[in-house]
């Protein structure tokens, strides 16, 4: 559900080929000289789609506008933050693959994820700090999208299956979509320095991370073996699950059986055309959000 819009944005990776490779030489360095821990090729390997960076160059007008270092560094370090995020994501879910490969938790256990990830995020954010010394609205940007993370994380812990969906829904933005409505908010304001604009762009960016959760989140019931569904074995509550409660008076109570026959049921209700629809006019006002950011 949505995978237009993400596929839209996907389908700019060939077009932004020579900023992405250059991204990662930048993602490299910072790594090297920062971290000093020699064996990451759990991120290096498997670095996912970048989404985040074609967000902040589709949104970047001026080539001039300010150094390549700036450019570069910029987003470098915002993949950097979601990154630190998803070493203690996947310590909290047990999570022992990422990306259909073995997760940085497979490989170098709890503590040096946990701590890695400190790490990681300390140094980070004092880079992003230091890159813009000088520029105190792009660091409080900055500053708000990590706070905004973190805090999302915390509230997707006490989400239960009698939460609200708006409650999910601000859970959503304030985990996924924050790092989004950044690396749009950064594209266009780095590069037109129109504020205005920028606003724009962070909430097509914004929205557009809503429906990339949600599409997520449907995904994770795609499956036929109901053990390989992440959210399913995590009984994480997400937007799709909260929506079948409403629609279909579904009894989430049944979530707490971990069993191929609730799978199944879950999986069913949530591909039927009629939940589609239900869902796609719940959640159309972001879709028609996300679609302008595309086609500005």
């Amino acid at each position: 559900m949505f995978s237009d819009v993400i596929d839209r944005v996907l389908s700019k990776q060939v077009e932004y080929s020579e900023d992405l490779r250059v991204l990662e030489d930048y993602i490299k360095e910072f790594l090297e000289i920062n971290t000093r821990v020699p064996h990451l090729s759990p991120f290096e390997v498997h670095k996912g789609k970048r989404i985040r960076s074609i967000l902040y160059f589709m949104n970047w007008k001026n080539p001039d506008s300010v150094s390549s270092e700036i450019k570069y560094k910029t987003i470098a370090l915002i993949e950097l933050i979601h990154f630190a995020s998803i070493l203690h994501d996947d310590v909290i879910d047990n999570n022992m693959t990422r990306r259909n490969a073995s997760s940085f938790l497979s490989k170098y256990g709890y503590k040096n994820s946990i701590v890695f990830g400190d790490v990681l995020f300390i140094n980070v954010i004092d880079g992003f700090l230091k890159l813009h010394n000088s520029n105190t609205l792009v660091k409080n940007f900055c500053l708000k999208a990590c706070t905004s993370t973190a805090y999302g994380a915390l509230l997707e812990r006490h989400l239960t299956i009698s939460s609200s969906f708006q409650e999910c829904l601000k859970t959503s933005i304030l985990k996924t979509s924050s790092l989004f409505e950044l690396s749009c908010f950064l594209g266009e304001y780095l590069s037109s320095t129109d504020f205005q604009k920028a606003k724009i762009s962070a909430i097509g960016g914004l929205c557009f991370g809503i429906l990339f959760q949600f599409h997520n989140d449907v995904n994770d019931y795609s499956t036929t073996n109901f053990e390989e569904s992440e959210d399913f074995m995590q009984k994480n509550i997400t937007m799709p699950l909260l929506l079948l409660r409403d629609f279909f008076n579904f009894d989430l109570s049944k979530f707490n059986s971990t069993n191929q026959q609730t799978y199944d049921e879950i999986k069913k209700l949530m591909h039927t055309p009629e939940f589609r629809a239900y869902a796609f006019n719940i959640l159309s006002k972001y879709q028609r959000r996300a679609t302008s950011l595309l086609d500005s």
